[in-house]
């Protein structure tokens, strides 16, 4: 069985034979973690198309020097383009809803403020969850091989963002109460805005209003799923149905 190359994100522009210092948190990643060792191969990415092959050339005890050796294309981006809504959840479950949505291939993400979403309304409180948000996406990305992160915009307002208009795609809202099911949907879709809520899902008036900006509502099924299952069940849906999951 081929051996697995373990992955960093470095976020430098890369070249062949150049010699990288590696940052406090990959040196501890790399040391302590992985318990790598001198002469073990390292892939590095940079939030672009191609990987780069690196080797490890010299540990000390707070430093780690990498060689790139070489670079490779390699593109497992998913056919259908993703934008997921997200209605901002208790830290853990947003975490976890962010982390296996960047797994399962989404393409962007804005997380949203609904009646019933969970947020300090502070301008620290939303820096401090971009800061870790952004962190899960580089810790997803290295751990799912995908080379090229997803967009995590800032948080807005659910209406601001469903109101926003454009010219291909299509629109969908998980609702439990629905009558439709995916079957409804066009049989080729590329592009799919997908609404997904929180713990307390959406009031009627935020469906009546959804709906009203041609969102269609889909159910997933016969029971009420939590917010993160519900996540990892639209997308993979969709992926099977539209993207690469065959």
């Amino acid at each position: 069985m081929k051996k697995r190359i373990r992955r960093i994100y470095i976020e430098d522009h890369l070249k062949i034979n150049q010699i990288i210092l590696l940052s406090k948190n990959n040196t501890h990643y790399v040391k302590k973690v992985l318990r790598m060792k001198e002469k073990d191969k390292l892939e590095v990415f940079n939030n672009q198309k191609y990987v780069f092959i690196s080797e490890i050339i010299e540990i000390k005890q707070k430093t780690i020097k990498v060689i790139i050796l070489k670079k490779e294309i390699r593109n497992i981006e998913s056919p259908l383009s993703i934008h997921l809504g997200l209605v901002i959840s208790k830290n853990e479950k947003m975490k976890f809803s962010i982390q296996k949505s960047v797994e399962l291939g989404v393409k962007k993400i804005t997380p949203l403020i609904s009646e019933y979403c969970h947020l300090k309304k502070k301008s620290n409180d939303f820096l401090n969850k971009s800061k870790n948000w952004k962190n899960i996406k580089i810790s997803a990305c290295q751990q799912c091989n995908r080379n090229i992160f997803p967009k995590i915009n800032h948080p807005e307002s659910i209406f601001s963002w469903c109101k926003k208009t454009y010219k291909y795609g299509t629109k969908i809202v998980f609702d439990p109460h629905s009558t439709l099911t995916m079957n409804v949907l066009p049989k080729k879709i590329n592009y799919i805005r997908l609404l997904i809520g929180c713990e307390g899902g959406f009031s009627r008036l935020e469906i009546e209003k959804i709906i009203q900006y041609k969102f269609i509502p889909i159910k997933l099924g016969p029971r009420i799923l939590r917010t993160e299952t519900a996540v990892i069940a639209a997308i993979t849906a969709l992926q099977i149905k539209f993207g690469d999951f065959n």
